[in-house]
């Protein structure tokens, strides 16, 4: 077995009858963390499982010229305060391009939109960052 690359994913947006495909730079909050409850008992205090949190989802990817906007689309979204749910894939492939993994984000909805700076002394490219929060996670 071989240690599985990073660079090789892409972002499967569903949405019911016309399903779209997201390429990105990096993604980030796929994570699952179990929030613990003191209680108390005849043997002393304990924790146990009290309820699970998962953090926002962070979606990085380069303007595009000419490309379609998914950040044009959230900001409407968000300046209209809409709460529009959607499932996402987070698909991890191997060098031939065969799923290894993949993730369902489900209920993901737009909380934020950020553009990087314009900058005339720089040569970078410009990113979008969105970030979704998001119902549960789970590895399918």
């Amino acid at each position: 077995m071989k240690p599985v690359l990073a660079y090789r994913f892409f972002i499967r947006i569903l949405n019911g009858e016309k399903d779209t495909n997201m390429k990105a730079q990096s993604v980030s909050g796929l994570s699952v963390t179990m929030k613990l409850a003191e209680i108390e008992s005849l043997g002393g205090d304990k924790e146990v499982p009290a309820s699970v949190d998962f953090p926002n989802l962070i979606i990085k990817r380069a303007v595009l010229d000419g490309g379609a906007s998914a950040g044009n689309q959230t900001l409407n979204l968000l300046s209209d305060l809409k709460v529009d749910r959607s499932d996402l894939g987070i698909h991890l492939l191997n060098p031939a391009g065969e799923y290894i993994r993949t993730w369902s984000v489900i209920g993901a909805y737009a909380i934020k939109w950020d553009m990087s700076e314009f900058d005339a002394s720089s040569n970078d490219v410009i990113m979008e960052t969105l970030e979704f929060k998001y119902e549960y996670l789970r590895e399918i």
